[in-house]
């Protein structure tokens, strides 16, 4: 039945007998989805071969390709990672190191201006899983348009797409290359392994790899070069540690909370739209924002920003207690040109983690509401995020890296000073893209268009970091002074301030105008163990999102920290 890799096993005998000198081989790791293939037809997948089992599979587009519900979790369909795959990933490696270009056409061949060809000394094969795995549902989920415009008519509708792997267990997965008998001689073949190793440990396999898609680890015989083993040319990593309690994120299987890279990705990049949105038209502000994370419409543009996810020892926990939540701890790594990365990216990721969270829920604070029933019963829920995210940094007296939180002061100064040194920084490099009087429906983070300010939390945290269990069972208890007044009357289920669900989005459902965070830094006048940062989106103004401005700076404890104050 798996023909393919039987196939590769006599190729590898077969080169092993005949010019051991000229074969590499060695088993690689592939630690997330590897979206090696295209949608949504399985004739079009590069990643499925016609000898495996799709023989006996009689598909039917409209039944098995319709929405995303009517669609298998898992098709009876083998994948594999073609040879093209990882050659283009190396290539692409190898081309940004100047000191290799010359070898990369020697070996990997080169296509001339006159469209001669030249070809390479080095073969690649397909790499198969060491155990035959089956493809799996996954989607990718557009947000942009409901999120940060407020556009309720469009809502992201999940694009859905088969990978290689679950998300969940990592896939071994074998490698080999062979020189051409010859052309290439062993120091070649030597020479292209070591780049294989480092192109795929870096960049991983695949499409979108920015994305966090097809990570891949190297063989534990892997020793990487100190200087090729580096990012590319002009790049810098920065690596931050989470936790994450959440009531769920979720990717095809709404039964199965599952974390994701492009959660992350997802993050980062509208909260780049909400910064840009603050300076420049939209078309400017979305035209940067493709620039550094990509973009496939209105044409397809190739981002600088990169994005991994690794997993922690903790993962998909669930509460000890009820009503349940989860909790996922691991490293985020984020790559780019280093100035962007250290003077753009930088400060909008300390801004956004002091504001919200991160996926399902992101605008709440992890907390207990009362979920009412159709017969008018009532049942406690969960609902929210809690992220904690920590950035790896020298200790200035050690000089070993360690791993420090992500805040920013709890006042005024601090907040303005952080923003004010990157829009310097914007204004610098897209001087012709900024604009003033900027009027936009949307969410926008200046000191013109929102609102933070810190108010008094719950007087206890709710929730037990370490027991990861709630520490408050009270629904009331497990709010804070900003929850409280979100929930007011109001507020509470009006689209202009603070949305509507919908029965859990659907087309009635309207994202709310104001995120909260909880800090756990303690309010030392309420005497309260934490705080709860209350960042309101202004919009287009209307007398209900000035009204909760006013109530919000009259809170007893309120502190105003950006943007319009409750004066103004």
């Amino acid at each position: 039945m798996y023909t393919a890799p039987q196939l590769i096993q006599l190729l590898t005998q077969q080169h092993q007998h005949r010019s051991p000198e000229l074969f590499k081989q060695d088993t690689f790791t592939l630690r997330w989805r590897g979206k090696v293939g295209s949608s949504p037809y399985p004739d079009l997948e590069t990643i499925v071969s016609a000898g495996e089992r799709s023989s006996f599979w009689k598909w039917n587009p409209q039944e098995d390709f319709g929405i995303l519900g009517q669609r298998k979790l898992e098709l009876p369909l083998n994948g594999y990672i073609s040879a093209s795959a990882i050659r283009g990933i190396v290539r692409a490696w190898a081309s940004k190191r100047e000191n290799l270009r010359d070898r990369v056409k020697e070996l990997l061949g080169d296509q001339k201006e006159d469209d001669n060809i030249e070809a390479g000394k080095i073969q690649f094969l397909d790499a198969w899983p060491t155990v035959p795995t089956p493809l799996t549902l996954d989607i990718v989920n557009p947000q942009q348009e409901f999120q940060v415009f407020h556009n309720s008519n469009e809502q992201g509708k999940p694009l859905p797409c088969y990978t290689l792997g679950d998300g969940e267990h990592p896939l071994e997965f074998t490698v080999a290359i062979r020189g051409i008998p010859k052309q290439a001689n062993a120091a070649d073949v030597e020479e292209v392994w070591n780049w294989v190793q480092q192109a795929l440990s870096l960049y991983g396999v695949g499409g979108r790899t920015a994305s966090g898609y097809g990570m891949v680890k190297a063989p534990r015989s892997f020793k990487p070069d100190p200087e090729l083993r580096k990012q590319d040319p002009g790049c810098s990593t920065q690596l931050f540690a989470f936790t994450l309690y959440s009531q769920g994120c979720y990717g095809a299987d709404t039964q199965q909370p599952e974390l994701r890279p492009s959660h992350w990705r997802g993050w980062l990049r509208s909260w780049l739209l909400r910064f840009f949105l603050g300076v420049m038209s939209k078309d400017n502000a979305m035209l940067t924002v493709s620039e550094l994370m990509g973009a496939i419409e209105p044409e397809t543009r190739r981002g600088s920003v990169r994005i991994q996810m690794d997993k922690g020892q903790v993962w998909k926990e669930s509460s000890a207690n009820q009503p349940t939540f989860y909790i996922w701890q691991g490293t985020l790594k984020i790559t780019a040109p280093t100035t962007t990365l250290n003077e753009i990216i930088l400060p909008i990721i300390k801004l956004a983690a002091m504001t919200g969270g991160v996926g399902r829920g992101w605008r709440r604070p992890l907390h207990i509401y009362m979920m009412r029933t159709t017969k008018g019963n009532q049942f406690p829920a969960q609902r929210g995020t809690h992220l904690i995210l920590r950035q790896r940094v020298k200790n200035a007296n050690s000089g070993k890296a360690e791993f420090k939180l992500c805040e920013i002061p709890l006042n005024a100064e601090a907040w303005s000073r952080i923003y004010q040194e990157w829009r310097a920084v914007v204004e610098s490099r897209w001087r012709n893209r900024m604009a003033t009087g900027l009027h936009h429906n949307a969410e926008v983070f200046s000191p013109q268009t929102c609102s933070v300010h810190v108010v008094p939390a719950p007087v206890q945290e709710p929730i037990d970091l370490e027991d990861y269990s709630w520490r408050i069972r009270n629904a009331v208890d497990t709010r804070g002074d900003g929850m409280e007044l979100i929930y007011r009357e109001d507020y509470k289920r009006k689209i202009d301030v603070g949305g509507d669900a919908a029965q859990g989005g659907n087309s009635k459902s309207h994202c709310s105008w104001v995120s909260i965070k909880r800090v756990d830094i303690p309010h030392t006048e309420e005497q309260t163990d934490c705080q709860e940062i209350v960042c309101l989106f202004m919009g287009q103004r209307n007398p209900l999102r000035l009204q909760f401005l006013r109530d919000l700076g009259q809170l007893p404890g309120s502190t105003h920290l950006f943007g319009i104050s409750s004066g103004q």
